[in-house]
């Protein structure tokens, strides 16, 4: 196996996306042939399919296969990328010499690591986010049709289906992989939210060697009953996702309270037997809104996870103006000076050198943003200094 590119998430691991549909991971590519969970009557039908023998072989033998170019992207930067967070994670769970020696490629076991998003139910609106993991925006694309319509960049609204994980495709296939389950991952929309959610956490039966991670918005108030359920898995992986801090956060985080996310940070960030971290998509918006929240971090002793926008790519970074761009990378500098010890201020800065502007996605993100400012009535002179010139 090379190092260089080996993966084992497609070996171990399987996402189902809040419509359903299947695939190795949350960051393969938008392009990857995707199948909806329901649809399978055998799941190794997909799990051992030619694609997924390509890609198993591909990630052995040093070729960078295309579909997973954003770890690739992530590793360049100086980020750990998921596939090496994988590697970590799953490799004591995995006979890594019987992959070393396969000659077809054929994954023998089923996954032990699962990312599913349940729905798309979400009470926010977030600015890089969408319909098909947000049902308020959902119901906004669907209200402002012509709007959204009207910008070329912006694909057509999906007839999504969310009503999968009640079907029974999907509960046999769970029932069938629960009890070997080791990774946990979920999602959304907002999990906390979604009803499916404790009777799925429940269904694992060997929680003990099992991790939970949840990634949350921190809207919604941890009850103790359910800290209860989460203890009693080997280890517990807590997110809260922040784009800003105070009314910033308020903005590119449509719909949220930050005084409530706040307090909620504080309150599960000091949990035992829990990994907590900042989750924050490093996007447009980040020249103005991250300064605050690399503060906010560092004030707090909060560990970031840094994401990097790639969809939309009008809200990437390649979309900030040179001025901006150069001003929030020498903030990261100024503060990497004072914090040499701190990776993700680091891994901010190798993704900041990666920056090329892109006239025409910082024009795409202006006719985006004012378009969400006309419908939600949110203009805000902060924001909108993003677009001058000078």
């Amino acid at each position: 196996m090379n190092s260089q590119t080996f993966c084992i998430v497609p070996w171990t691991h399987t996402r189902i996306s809040a419509d359903g549909t299947v695939t190795p991971c949350c960051k393969i590519d938008k392009s990857f042939p995707i199948t909806n969970i329901n649809s399978l009557t055998n799941f190794d039908d997909w799990w051992n399919n030619d694609l997924m023998q390509k890609l198993r072989q591909d990630l052995s033998q040093g070729e960078k296969n295309k579909y997973c170019n954003v770890c690739w992207s992530d590793e360049a930067a100086g980020k750990s990328s998921l596939r090496q967070d994988y590697n970590k994670r799953l490799s004591k769970h995995t006979d890594l010499r019987s992959i070393s020696k396969s000659q077809n490629f054929l994954a023998q076991n089923l996954p032990v690591g699962f990312d599913i998003d349940l729905g798309n139910i979400c009470n926010f609106k977030c600015a890089t986010c969408g319909p098909a993991n947000s049902s308020k925006w959902q119901t906004e694309r669907k209200q402002h049709a012509s709007k959204f319509n009207a910008l070329e960049f912006v694909k057509q609204l999906p007839d999504y289906d969310f009503d999968w994980p009640n079907q029974n495709n999907f509960q046999a296939w769970f029932q069938t992989v629960a009890p070997d389950m080791k990774l946990l991952s979920l999602r959304g929309g907002e999990p906390l939210l979604i009803k499916n959610v404790k009777s799925v956490i429940n269904s694992v039966q060997d929680k003990q060697n099992c991790v939970i991670n949840i990634v949350t918005n921190g809207s919604v108030d941890i009850d103790d009953d359910f800290l209860d359920d989460l203890k009693q898995f080997s280890e517990i992986w807590l997110s809260v996702s922040v784009d800003g801090i105070a009314d910033q956060g308020e903005y590119v985080r449509y719909g949220s309270n930050w005084a409530i996310i706040d307090k909620n940070i504080r309150k599960i960030s000091k949990l035992s037997n829990c990994t907590f971290r900042l989750n924050t998509v490093l996007q447009f918006f980040s020249s103005l809104t991250f300064p605050a929240i690399a503060e906010y971090a560092l004030e707090n002793n909060l560990i970031v996870d840094v994401i990097f926008c790639y969809q939309p790519k009008f809200y990437s970074i390649h979309a900030m103006q040179p001025q901006h761009q150069e001003k929030f990378y020498n903030f990261i500098l100024d503060k990497i000076n004072q914090h040499p010890e701190i990776k993700w201020l680091q891994e901010v800065q190798g993704f900041l050198e990666s920056y090329v502007f892109d006239p025409v996605l910082h024009q795409q993100a202006k006719e985006y943003t004012d378009t969400l400012d006309s419908i939600r009535k949110n203009k805000r002179e902060s924001i909108q200094k993003l677009f001058y010139n000078a």
